[in-house]
């Protein structure tokens, strides 16, 4: 699941975010109070997103830990803040956050922001991530990020062992469990730009780290018996190097 620190001086505001996010199957890796505590949760944790309140009651404010967070850590930050002054706002802006949520918010602004920065990254650089034609994910680094109504899962694109095309939906089976997307076979396996990937048949792209054995008509990943048509089975050999 999507990752998320919370960096939030009052701690109502926190835990009621905290809750927000929860209840919509995010994962709530820490909540920091000040800059120190902020530091002290990511030197232990590296999430996915950060939400960052522009004023803490600290030395250092929310404009200066994103700073450290660009500098040391490169992960991406919506800023909540109910600050409008122009200088505050020219100062935010110089760190490039990924989005702004100004409080009070309602959980649809909180999951709105969210999904928009989710969409940012994954335009960021198009050299490295892409975007499903459908929008019912997103390929960001690493991982892959699908769409449920309000809230993205988070699937490592190394764990997925095969994917199976079943009309308009693929079944993507990873080492941890199965989802389920809207979109074709042939548009997704563009989007992995992997190597590591390869199509067995008109349904089917299988990971090659978790091939175990080569037949006929069909290839093993791991356990699980895969089809593979005559076309692609002499692809692969040659893309194995097989004699």
């Amino acid at each position: 699941m999507v990752q998320i620190v919370i960096v939030e001086d009052e701690l109502i505001i926190a835990e009621d975010v905290s809750n927000m996010l929860t209840r919509k199957g995010y994962e709530v890796m820490g909540i920091a109070m000040d800059y120190d505590e902020a530091i002290a949760v990511l030197k232990v944790n590296k999430p996915d997103l950060i939400l960052l309140d522009v004023n803490l009651n600290s030395k250092k404010d929310g404009i200066d830990l994103a700073n450290t967070i660009n500098e040391f850590y490169g992960i991406p930050f919506i800023f909540t803040t109910s600050y409008s002054d122009s200088a505050t706002l020219e100062r935010a802006k110089k760190s490039n956050p990924i989005n702004y949520l100004v409080k009070p918010f309602k959980e649809e602004q909180l999951f709105t922001a969210i999904e928009i920065a989710l969409h940012k990254l994954a335009n960021q650089d198009k050299k490295e991530v892409e975007t499903t034609k459908s929008d019912e994910a997103l390929v960001i680094k690493d991982a892959l990020f699908i769409k449920d109504k309000f809230k993205y899962t988070k699937l490592i694109i190394n764990e997925i062992l095969w994917i199976k095309s079943d009309g308009n939906y693929l079944e993507i089976q990873t080492t941890q469990k199965e989802e389920l997307i809207r979109a074709t076979l042939s548009n997704f396996i563009e989007r992995l730009k992997s190597d590591t990937f390869f199509r067995t048949h008109k349904s089917y792209i299988i990971n090659l780290d978790f091939l175990t054995k080569i037949e006929t008509n069909c290839v093993y990943i791991q356990n699980t018996k895969i089809p593979i048509s005559k076309n692609y089975h002499d692809e692969l050999v040659k893309k194995l190097n097989i004699l």
